[in-house]
């Protein structure tokens, strides 16, 4: 009995599609060569996140890992249910339970990480959940704590719970709000988490359909490509380095640094050839035949201090096309579903400023 019970909470199905004889641990995605990146390089960076949702009486957990250019590799459910998939790509993910009444979606797409679920009533999705993720990219995750009410009238409630950053991060609450409108009544709140001039935010959304009753569940992690770091001219002098992944993967990095008299200096690049533009304040360098690019610009404040502002141009990678690529489910069944790995049109990619200063 206890064999067939690891069996079942170890359940993986296989898509349709070219896997790598040597993918043998669950939930991972096989790419063949040249899938371009879904993600920005910050949302890249976290490697998935995971969330327990509070869903049909019981807590769903729903584990997603996303690669080093930010595509879904792995979609875990615990329990498994009898949830099933119906779509799976590089870049989304979704599964229905068998009677079709609730959903299960994953998606990665430009500067956002989202799992989503939507049910028949409000009720299905009431209770206690949490969220954790490897925010930064920094070897640990952060925790946050929620809950999913009903104020009595068929209407949602949000309350955000104990939120645990890792050292090294701040965690400031957006405090929970309720609107409705229309045909739609909706609570949202979340966490916005900062470490080194780097911003992304946590929101948490519960929506109700008030003409059918439906409701659905939203977590989304988002992120852009941006640092901005403000001090003395002392305190940002220094090297720098940026880095980032193509399209096909390739990674590459720009460096630069801060001179002492106020201006911004171009070092090189790796990884592909790049050309730089240097101007009064500042510094563009765009990878040679992609769209792939950053900006680099200091700037004098009136109270006597600087602000250093790197901001790349991630996640817009090709479009909605997709070739060979497949994904593993792990906890659900497979319904047919299949996908193929995305297009490398836009010679596009994902990356992020480091931070790091030399010397």
């Amino acid at each position: 009995m206890q064999q067939g019970r690891d069996r079942m909470r170890r359940r993986t199905w296989r898509f349709a599609g070219r896997f790598s004889a040597a993918v043998l641990a669950v939930g991972l995605l096989a790419f063949p060569a040249g899938v371009a990146a879904t993600t920005s390089e910050p949302i890249a960076q976290t490697g998935g996140m995971t969330a327990t949702l509070p869903l049909l009486g019981t807590s769903l957990t729903v584990d997603v890992t996303l690669d080093t250019v930010g595509n879904i590799s792995g979609v875990t459910l615990t329990p498994p249910g009898d949830f099933a998939s119906t779509k799976t790509r590089p870049d989304s993910v979704k599964l229905a339970n068998a009677a079709g009444t609730t959903t299960v979606s994953v998606k990665a797409k430009r500067d956002k990480l989202s799992i989503s679920a939507r049910s028949a009533r409000l009720a299905d999705l009431v209770g206690d959940g949490t969220w954790s993720a490897d925010v930064f990219g920094t070897g640990a995750k952060s925790t946050v704590a929620y809950t999913i009410g009903d104020d009595g009238s068929g209407n949602p409630t949000l309350a955000i719970g104990a939120v645990t950053p890792v050292s090294g991060i701040t965690a400031e609450v957006i405090a929970p709000r309720m609107k409705v409108e229309g045909d739609e009544a909706k609570a949202s709140g979340g966490v916005t988490f900062s470490r080194e001039g780097f911003v992304k935010r946590l929101k948490i959304s519960v929506e109700v359909d008030t003409e059918d009753g439906h409701a659905s569940l939203k977590i989304t992690l988002s992120g852009k490509d941006r640092q901005t770091l403000t001090g003395s001219l002392a305190d940002l002098a220094g090297a720098r380095t940026w880095s980032a992944h193509l399209c096909d993967g390739t990674a590459v990095s720009v460096s630069y640094h801060v001179a002492a008299d106020g201006t911004v200096a171009y070092d090189g690049a790796t990884g592909a050839p790049a050309t730089a533009k240097s101007s009064e304040h500042g510094l563009k360098v765009r990878f040679d035949g992609t769209k792939v690019g950053v900006k680099i610009k200091l700037r004098a404040n009136d109270d006597g201090t600087f602000t250093l502002v790197a901001k790349g141009s991630s996640g817009k990678c090709g479009g909605d096309k997709h070739d060979g690529a497949a994904t593993r489910v792990s906890g659900s069944h497979d319904r047919g579903s299949r996908h193929r790995g995305s297009n490398d049109g836009d010679s596009r990619d994902a990356f992020r400023e480091s931070g790091s200063r030399g010397g």
